[in-house]
């Protein structure tokens, strides 16, 4: 029988991993939601939660309140100023809560400043959880899997069954997408594919999805590519960009019962990812791919968003297909870009997007190479970026040295316009150093890597096109090798770097190593004030024991201190 302090050891590790890698937990290890709080909005408007999670208002201009009520009466559930003087309120959802809160600024309500908090369980993120390795099957006639394997049109549908192990089988459609077929295309075995949920079936879902991503690996490899995926979702965090960059995972694939190979499970970019993140209101939400130079897709809302006709300059200039884009009109001078910037852009978001991909040494980015991301507009409010196709990361060699403010395909409008303009600079620099200290540190990744490599062992071991040269083990710890390689090199680039802070400060009982104890003693105090029995638990002494400091902690997890 598993002794108590085992089974705190488990319960406190399983929660430190799945912090770490971001993943979604239960109401006693709750998940804190970022709403912004600016000039008559707050954003996004609606939050989808689950009971025991958290929420919390961070302000960035305006004198409101935060107060629950529906119709600007207050029903005395919560009531807190967000001003000047209090920066941030956070309240907890009770665990035993479930329906739709509504809030408002009393200041501000009369303007329509609301809000609302859904609270539910939720269902589609405990599909990108990287810990949990699903299998996905698909059942089609074997000339229709001939036929989209050899597609080179990427346009031919076929339909199917599909369904996860465990769950009814579904009818769905499938094509094949961009990409090099494995181990070639004279012989593709294993393709990267779009499985339309939807499509067939009008408004069918799969766990709350409508769409499937599944990338085969064929440019640095399966690994690799997954990892680039967390690394952007931890990092939105540790950023606090105020939402989720993306989500991903791995799942195994049988087609006709026959096992085709690993696949990375990256979240789409549609219509769906921004209803389940309660950013989503017909007719004031736009949804944008930039697919290279000067070149755009509209993928959902209609006609152009005034963000987009307003940044009629480039580097966000762009023509559209279809048309109906704005004329180019001259970039504003430095000093007036970095006021009016952020103004219609989270720049938070898209300059921590763009120090991952540059961390990561991705060539074929938006900042290297101007593609490969999405971007949401909002009616009142700002711009959000999100990455797409991360295959072309952490190559070895010259990737080890990429530069992350010049590197790519030689030099962008997005390097020379917004990392030449001196505000936006010296805030990438900071970000990056704040990610090298904290969710890009080399204790950190190389914990990331240690948690993710017994989940993908035995599945990388038995597909035939993994990839992979020599063992598996091997390719792990090339991985590992080219991660502490590539810390110090970033570390070296980085513009008046400052130091980390003392990476024993989460040694919170003083026992030389930062370890389960730790985490429990301030699992203890968490949301308190730091006041005499918290204050070794408030580590980055800011005055409250809060997920900064869990973060903090999860970052040099099991380190020895000297």
């Amino acid at each position: 029988m598993r002794s108590p302090q085992d089974l705190k050891r488990s319960l406190a590790v399983g929660l430190a991993a799945a912090v770490v890698l971001g993943v979604s937990l239960p109401a006693t290890a709750q998940t804190t939601h970022l709403v912004i709080v600016q000039n008559l909005q707050f954003f996004p408007d609606t939050v989808t939660v689950e009971p025991g999670d958290s929420v919390r208002w961070i302000w960035q201009g305006g004198a409101h309140t935060v107060t629950s009520g529906a119709a600007c009466v207050p029903d005395g559930r919560f009531d807190a100023p967000v001003d000047a003087a209090n920066e941030e309120f956070i309240w907890p959802v009770p665990g035993d809560f479930m329906g739709v809160i509504s809030y408002f600024s009393t200041p501000s309500c009369a303007a329509g400043m609301t809000g609302r908090i859904r609270v539910d369980h939720l269902d589609w993120p405990a599909v990108f959880d990287p810990l949990q390795l699903l299998t996905v099957n698909l059942q089609m006639d074997p000339t229709d899997w001939n036929t989209i394997r050899h597609d080179s049109t990427l346009l031919i549908q076929v339909p199917a069954m599909f369904w996860q192990d465990g769950d009814q089988p579904i009818s769905v459609l499938v094509r094949r997408k961009p990409g090099l077929a494995l181990p070639s295309e004279a012989d593709p075995q294993k393709v990267s594919l779009k499985i339309d949920i939807n499509d067939l079936v009008t408004g069918q879902k799969w766990h709350e999805l409508t769409k499937l991503s599944l990338e085969n690996g064929d440019d640095e490899g399966l690994v690799r590519e997954g990892l680039a995926w967390q690394l952007q979702r931890n990092a939105s965090v540790a950023a606090a960009t105020g939402y989720d960059s993306g989500y991903a995972s791995w799942v195994r694939l049988n087609v006709n019962g026959a096992y085709v190979g690993l696949y990375v499970n990256a979240e789409q970019r549609n219509k769906q990812a921004l209803r389940n993140r309660g950013l989503f209101i017909s007719g004031s939400t736009w949804l944008y791919k930039i697919l290279g130079p000067n070149d755009v897709e509209l993928t959902v809302g209609t006609p152009h968003s005034p963000t987009f006709m307003t940044l009629c300059y480039s580097p966000f200039f762009a023509g559209v297909i279809g048309g109906g884009g704005p004329a180019l009109c001259p970039a504003p001078d430095a000093d007036t870009l970095a006021v009016e910037l952020p103004t219609h852009v989270n720049m938070q978001g898209m300059l921590t997007m763009g120090a991952v991909n540059a961390f990561v040494a991705n060539s074929d980015a938006t900042f290297s190479h101007e593609r490969n991301s999405f971007y949401a507009d909002f009616l009142g409010g700002t711009r959000m970026y999100f990455p797409w196709d991360l295959d072309s990361v952490f190559p070895g060699g010259p990737g080890l040295t990429f530069d992350i403010y010049t590197g790519g395909q030689g030099v962008s409008p997005y390097q020379t316009i917004l990392l030449g303009n001196p505000t936006f600079r010296a805030q990438y620099s900071q970000i990056m150093n704040t990610l090298i200290c904290s969710a890009l540190s080399e204790s950190s990744l190389i914990s990331l890597v240690d948690s993710l490599e017994p989940v993908l062992t035995q599945a990388l071991a038995e597909d035939p096109n993994n990839q992979i040269s020599g063992t598996v083990a091997d390719h792990f710890d090339a991985i590992r090798s080219g991660i502490s390689q590539r810390v110090a090199n970033v570390t070296g680039q980085i513009e008046n770097f400052q130091p980390c802070v003392n990476a024993c400060a989460p040694d919170i009982n003083g026992d030389g190593v930062v370890n389960v104890l730790d985490l429990i003693d301030l699992l203890l105090c968490f949301g308190q004030p730091a006041i005499p029995d918290c204050q070794a638990e408030d580590v980055n002494g800011d005055g409250t024991t809060d997920v900064l400091d869990l973060i903090e902690l999860l970052v040099v997890f099991a380190q020895t201190c000297p």
